[in-house]
């Protein structure tokens, strides 16, 4: 709860502020003053938001006060706070609105994580505040956890709309101060961290906006830590413009997938892959709250897998690994085809990606090796045995697959085919599971793409190399990952194995005469104990 005191500066105790009597400060921020007070003529406790008189005479911020009384007064709503009135006094302009008694939900999350079950509630009520103010054709604009109150019944507040507009709908240094800046476009206004991107490149906006920030208070609870959060203002302004956020499912496994599905939705970089409407992102939040319990929050009990273990460090494919989540992610998308030459590491890269998507996956994902089969036919009966289902006696693989999938239709499911290129053949069968299992996503891994409908291919580089001839410290040439997979497999074999001035440019020219193709660098290496480059 706001703690407020008597005020050395500003308005003391006592005084009087048209009906209203001031009792204490409750908060001040770049938009004014927020104090406690009684309405003398009611005799009911109020707030009372003051624009100080220095800031009175600045056009631009008295116009954005005033509209902030406009925008939130046109709304109501129990998830919206109410304004009371808009009033002057002097030269004192103010705002008397609805005391909330709680705390804001950055209060909430400097006390530690919060309980799923109370993220989901918080999370339905803002829905449901953002939809209706959406559909009065208001956007907010700057939505963050500061202008989100929890009271102690647990009922949640939008707060500030000094930013908010009217807005085109289709429906009726540390991130923490607000900023203005001019761009070629318009003009930035919000608060770093928790803007969308076409906020953050002063571009038109509309109601999808506060979708996108919607996701990254989200994501914050959810994850522990903001999506997006960089050293300084401008890395993280690049961050939203460009960037992926890491998989909200593997910051937190407890979270359901739904939940999970609705906040990357949310922070999609493109307004048309958001929400056409935030009524129906509210109607999703009242669903999950309807149906949820602690027990399916619970994955662990109910995701199974059996991905290959892993004997060495992943290394180098950050971004790869990001974009692949994020495409097979999509809802739009159920097959996704990991393409490349010989050695380049299409079945490390799958397995990455799967074991960071199993939170998405409650029905299980299932890693089938290809590469020994030599009969396209196979491929039923090779999906069943990786899946553990029963073979009945009689019954094709195929028929016994496609029972098993209608079955779980409700439970999305993830296979990873691995080795597919010498079958290509068999393409249609995977593109007949996909048609009679909506559930199901399919990662393969193949040289060639399967060339069937829906198919989404992804193509895997090299990996990163320096430029021939470039002059490098070691500490830079060892960020390359070519170099930092050969300096890895090399330490397994030769522990004392370093890069330093002597060998750095051997080494150098090793990865590159290999086409920084992994598993040519990985052999490479292994030959450091008695090759020494």
């Amino acid at each position: 709860m706001f703690q407020y005191n008597c005020i050395p500066m500003g308005i003391p105790s006592g005084e009087k502020l048209g009906p209203y009597e001031i009792v204490g400060l409750l908060g001040a921020g770049g938009m004014g003053e927020v104090y406690r007070a009684r309405d003398l003529r009611l005799d009911r406790n109020v707030a009372i938001k003051i624009l100080p008189a220095a800031l009175s005479a600045d056009g631009d911020r008295l116009f954005r006060f005033e509209r902030e009384a406009r925008s939130a007064s046109a709304l109501n709503h129990p998830n919206i706070i109410t304004i009371y009135e808009l009033g002057k006094d002097g030269f004192t302009h103010y705002i008397a609105m609805e005391l909330v008694e709680g705390k804001t939900l950055r209060e909430l999350l400097a006390a530690g994580c919060l309980p799923m079950r109370k993220i989901i509630d918080i999370a339905t009520q803002v829905a449901e505040g953002l939809a209706k103010a959406h559909e009065a054709g208001i956007a907010h604009r700057d939505l963050k956890p500061e202008n989100l109150m929890i009271t102690q019944d647990g009922f949640v507040k939008i707060l500030d709309f000094g930013l908010a507009k009217p807005a085109p709908s289709r429906q009726a240094a540390n991130g923490e101060s607000t900023t203005t800046t001019h761009t070629s476009s318009g003009m930035v206004m919000g608060t770093v961290g928790y803007m969308s991107p076409e906020q953050a490149a002063g571009s038109r906006l509309d109601f999808r906006s506060d979708q996108f920030s919607f996701g990254l208070v989200l994501y914050e609870m959810v994850a522990g830590k903001r999506a997006f959060q960089r050293a300084t203002a401008a890395e993280t302004l690049v961050a939203i413009l460009r960037e992926p956020a890491e998989p909200i499912a593997a910051q937190n496994r407890d979270a359901p997938s739904p939940l999970c599905w609705a906040i990357e939705r949310c922070l999609a970089k493109d307004p048309e892959k958001r929400y056409a409407s935030t009524r129906d992102l509210a109607r999703e939040f009242a669903a999950l709250r309807a149906g949820f319990t602690e027990k399916a929050a619970k994955p662990s009990e109910i995701r199974p897998d059996n991905l290959p273990a892993q004997r060495t460090g992943f290394v180098g494919r950050e971004k790869e690994v990001a974009g692949a989540q994020e495409l097979i992610s999509r809802p739009d998308v159920h097959l996704v085809t990991i393409t490349g030459p010989g050695g380049i590491g299409k079945t490390r890269l799958a397995v990455q990606v799967a074991g960071g998507l199993l939170q998405r996956f409650p029905g299980g994902t299932y890693f089938v090796p290809l590469s020994s089969l030599n009969d396209s036919s196979l491929i039923p009966s090779a999906i069943v045995q990786a899946m553990g289902i029963r073979e009945a006696g009689g019954q094709l693989p195929l028929e016994i697959l496609k029972e098993n999938l209608q079955n779980s239709q409700h439970a999305p499911i993830l296979l990873v085919l691995d080795n597919f290129e010498h079958l290509l053949q068999a393409a249609p069968v995977v593109s007949e599971l996909l048609a009679m299992a909506p559930h199901l996503k399919i990662v393969v891994t193949s040289r060639a793409p399967l060339h069937v409908y829906g198919e989404h291919e992804f193509a895997v580089p090299p990996l990163a190399m320096p430029a021939p001839r470039a002059a490098n410290s070691v500490d830079t040439l060892a960020r390359f990952p070519a170099v930092a997979l050969f300096v890895q497999r090399a330490i397994a074999v030769k522990p004392d194995f370093e890069l330093n001035q002597e060998n750095a440019s051997a080494v150098v020219e090793i990865c590159a005469r290999l086409d920084g193709l992994p598993l040519a660098i990985e052999l490479a290496a292994a030959r450091a104990k008695v090759l020494s480059p």
